[in-house]
């Protein structure tokens, strides 16, 4: 496992120390009483954190899965796997910070190990992409985002694409109070509030491309070598697809478990820590009734609208394919909600086919 050195601050650091760090790490590690504490990202202070020059560090820590040295493949992919961190902390036995491991770090061991598998970007990739022109706003660009549920925007400038914005790099930029540390050094103009800004300031120019007919194998190094987490998949000058690590890290793990195999998409970064409470949900109601009917070719997929999230169920029976959707105002009641009616309705269909036989010999 590759241990990246990053900064480490007391809990009782003001958060402004953190933020210049932030341009060139993923996250800083917070120790308290001389222990591991926490970490800061992008994201954590992006919550409502408006004075970083008179706010404590404990006030904007995060608690994300902790790794030790020895943690195995399949574990780092897992604690990933339950947010939307991009980097996790190492310790030791002791509770001591050892640094942080990132998601390139992980996909070049997975290459190396020969865990990545053979199959097509256009397989594993987010489609549609939405665009947005450099010259609209900030507002704009949230307001996009939040509408089609999307995790990021491409930016183009005459049918060019420039970088890419996310809803990651907004909070972040937000939370800085004067946007006096940032990748181009924006500051607001007197009067002007952040959100009237144009987005071409606040573009990630670090945009990786790859055509859409490359092989997973392609893509994964071109993220290794280019140290990105994501690319954006283009048909020409096109975009038609974005593919993250976290794409990879999805279906490494689904390869590699036992028993029924359940797709899972449209899952947010936000909301990517419900993906092992999906599949334990809607695992647990299949696998009881999977000898029964066959159950097979399984997959679940989220939307998430202005104030609803709808989810979706689909699977092939030895009686015929079979759909379910439920919408709700948490994404964890409509899981609960849709494994509770697919459960229902797989016990009545089970005590129909149970009573058949009786209806046939009776005279």
């Amino acid at each position: 496992m590759e241990i990246k050195r990053t900064l480490i601050l007391d809990s009782s650091d003001f958060i402004s120390k953190a933020l210049p760090q932030l341009d060139e790490s993923p996250a800083v590690i917070v120790t308290k009483n001389g222990r591991y504490y926490g970490i800061i990202d992008h994201a954590s202070v992006s919550q409502g954190i408006r004075d970083p020059q008179n706010t404590k560090c404990e006030c904007a820590t995060s608690k994300p899965p902790v790794l030790m040295q020895s943690a195995g493949m399949l574990e780092r992919i897992d604690a990933f796997m339950t947010g939307h961190f991009r980097a996790l902390p190492v310790i030791d036995a002791n509770d001591n910070p050892l640094g942080i491991t990132t998601r390139v770090g992980l996909l070049k061991d997975m290459m190396d190990d020969g865990l990545i598998p053979p199959m097509a970007v256009s397989d594993l990739m987010s489609s549609p992409v939405f665009v947005i022109d450099e010259k609209e706003t900030l507002a704009t660009a949230k307001r996009m985002i939040r509408e089609n549920a999307a995790r990021r925007l491409v930016v183009m400038r005459d049918h060019n694409i420039i970088g890419v914005i996310s809803a990651y790099d907004i909070g972040a930029w937000a939370a800085k109070q004067n946007l006096a540390v940032g990748r181009k050094n924006i500051k607001s103009s007197e009067g002007v509030k952040i959100d009237d800004m144009e987005i071409a300031g606040f573009v990630r120019p670090e945009i990786t491309r790859i055509p859409e007919g490359s092989g997973l194998h392609e893509a994964v190094k071109r993220m290794i070598d280019k140290q990105v987490s994501d690319v954006v998949v283009v048909a020409g000058k096109k975009p038609v697809g974005v593919m993250s690590a976290l794409d990879v890290f999805k279906k490494v793990q689904e390869l590699t478990e036992e028993g029924l195999s359940i797709q899972i998409s449209g899952l947010s970064e936000d909301n990517m820590y419900l993906y092992e409470h999906i599949k334990e949900k809607i695992g647990h109601v299949l696998e009881k009734f999977s000898a029964t009917f066959n159950i097979r070719n399984c997959s679940v997929h989220v939307k998430e609208g202005k104030s609803t999230f709808v989810v979706n169920i689909y699977f092939d029976t030895d009686q015929g394919h079979i759909s379910v959707k439920e919408e709700r105002a948490s994404l964890k009641e409509t899981v609960d909600e849709v494994a509770a009616e697919v459960s229902n309705m797989l016990r009545k269909k089970k005590e129909l086919r149970k009573m058949k036989p009786r209806m046939t010999h009776a005279r």
